[in-house]
């Protein structure tokens, strides 16, 4: 765990972080557990081959409602607006996120699916990509802009935010995305998160059918998901 602190305080430390972090060098004195839980290493690779689409079935988790949003131009829309009626995943991130397996692995992910689908026609036309920012405070539409040009999406990928926490506690809530702010023992906001890293697939009428986790999350697996729900009358 002290490895594990270590690495996650010298990456605050560098002027990158430290431009998000309030008082990066007060990290030190958190309890290694508290960053441990959040802030540990790892990434899923499977090392089996996965089932072929359409030979399994993915039974339904929930159904989502749709929230109001703000895309990456600063125009106010809905989930269900930028979903319509195709196959979507939808990850819940923040832009200043440095967990090694948080953020930036749900980014990745999403980038990897805009690649396969760019270069699969009949997919890229059932399937929309949702990276939902909880950090309206700092991730503005601006932000999501830049965070959108940086990925340079080749399918339909979309970056959104909230208005404030009156729109963002109802959806994490329907979502079922627990996120908290990682506090100093004084109460101050460290600029971090605490937040378990979910990734949701969602079909046709706004169901989810699966739920990826920081153990179970990689772009074939998704993929074939995917392929699978297209599937579906």
């Amino acid at each position: 765990m002290t490895a594990i602190v270590a690495a996650v305080v010298a990456a605050l430390v560098a002027p990158v972080g430290a431009a998000e972090v309030a008082h990066p060098e007060r990290l030190r004195g958190v309890d290694a557990r508290e960053l441990g839980y959040t802030y540990a290493v790892g990434g899923f690779v499977p090392e089996y081959e996965p089932p072929a689409p359409g030979s399994y079935e993915l039974p339904v988790v929930a159904t989502v409602h749709d929230h109001a949003l703000l895309d990456s131009d600063g125009r106010a829309t809905t989930l269900f607006a930028l979903k319509r009626d195709r196959l979507a995943v939808v990850a819940f991130v923040y832009t200043s996120c440095i967990e090694a397996a948080g953020c930036p692995v749900s980014m990745a992910v999403l980038h990897g699916l805009d690649a396969a689908l760019a270069e699969d026609p009949d997919l890229k036309r059932a399937v929309t990509l949702v990276a939902l920012s909880f950090d309206p405070e700092r991730d503005t539409p601006e932000r999501m802009e830049l965070t959108r040009r940086s990925h340079a999406p080749r399918a339909d990928w979309h970056f959104a935010t909230t208005a404030g926490p009156a729109a963002l506690d109802p959806l994490l809530l329907d979502f079922g995305q627990p996120v908290a702010k990682l506090r100093f023992p004084d109460g101050e906001w460290s600029g971090l998160f605490r937040h378990v890293l979910k990734v949701f697939l969602l079909d046709r009428t706004h169901r989810v059918r699966n739920v990826y986790s920081a153990g179970f999350l990689h772009v074939r697996l998704v993929l074939n998901d995917l392929r699978t729900l297209a599937r579906e009358p």
